[in-house]
């Protein structure tokens, strides 16, 4: 009797029930989707939480995570599915990393901290440019000047950081006064050249422009056609800073302004003289 009890206490196993399978992807996928609700909460109450660093850990992890669910799933065949929409799964997984392994660096190109360091820079540089020029060549009368740093990172925070290969600084200074020639227009851009080499930083590019500042207008008046010079002159780079006066000079690129309304003035004379020509 016991024996026929145990028998018939022990349930018949089904023949044709298999354990469930599990897509391959599945649980990285769980595991993602609950770090990221967790991350998004964090950045709204935590204050000062390390949003870069986390984005920075927060890919690799997920990459380990699922090449050990790949793993742990391949050395168990029949336990696990690796079909069409697994595939999809672990793509999708590994573009979502990607592109989150990609955040700090848009971050660190377009964020306002790396913007108003070059903010900043770029007024320091323009400051310290124009007391230089003031203090070794007062005699040079500056009508505008404009400083202008790009950093490379967000860790570029001082002009010496530029200096040393930290960024691109560009610098902008357009003269006033008479220039009759374009030696004497070369000889102040040596003086300002050798006045910007006493700066904290060397500029990568430095410009140089002078334009007249009467308007070629004002001889309507009279008829008279007036030609205007307009001269320019860039630097790339530390050897040309070092350039003499007249190799300054052969650089400067001289642009001839015609102004446009002195050539109305004078079609709308030719004009006037052809009419009354035809009613005579």
């Amino acid at each position: 009797m016991d024996e026929k009890n145990e028998t018939g206490s022990v349930a018949p196993e089904m023949p044709g029930k298999q354990p469930p399978l599990r897509r391959v992807g599945s649980f990285t996928l769980g595991v993602c989707l609950i770090a990221a609700g967790i991350f998004f909460l964090l950045t709204y109450f935590v204050p000062d939480f390390p949003t870069q660093p986390v984005l920075r850990i927060v890919p690799a992890a997920g990459l380990v995570l699922l090449g050990g669910e790949v793993l742990f799933f391949a050395a168990r065949p029949g336990r696990w599915k690796y079909d069409f929409w697994s595939v999809l799964i672990c793509l999708v997984l590994m573009a979502g990393c990607f592109c989150l392994s990609l955040l700090p660096v848009v971050w660190d190109e377009l964020g306002p901290e790396r913007n108003q360091a070059s903010m900043k820079l770029s007024q320091q540089y323009t400051a310290d440019a124009y007391a230089q020029i003031k203090t070794a060549a007062p005699e040079v009368r500056v009508k505008d000047i404009r400083g202008n740093a790009y950093l490379y990172s967000s860790k570029t925070e001082t002009l010496r950081d530029l200096d040393a290969g930290g960024g691109h600084l560009s610098l902008t200074v357009v003269l006033f006064g008479d220039y009759d020639s374009v030696q004497a227009f070369a000889q102040d851009c040596r003086r300002v050249t050798d006045a910007v080499q006493q700066c904290s930083a060397l500029p990568d590019e430095l410009r140089i422009a002078w334009a007249p500042d009467n308007d070629p207008g004002q001889s309507l008046t009279a008829g008279t056609l007036q030609r205007v010079e307009q001269y320019t002159l860039e630097l790339d780079g530390i050897a040309q800073l070092d350039w003499t006066a007249e190799q300054m000079a052969k650089q400067t690129e001289i642009q001839y302004l015609l102004d446009e309304e002195n050539e109305e003035t004078a079609e709308s004379k030719d004009a006037s003289v052809e009419s009354a020509e035809l009613s005579e």
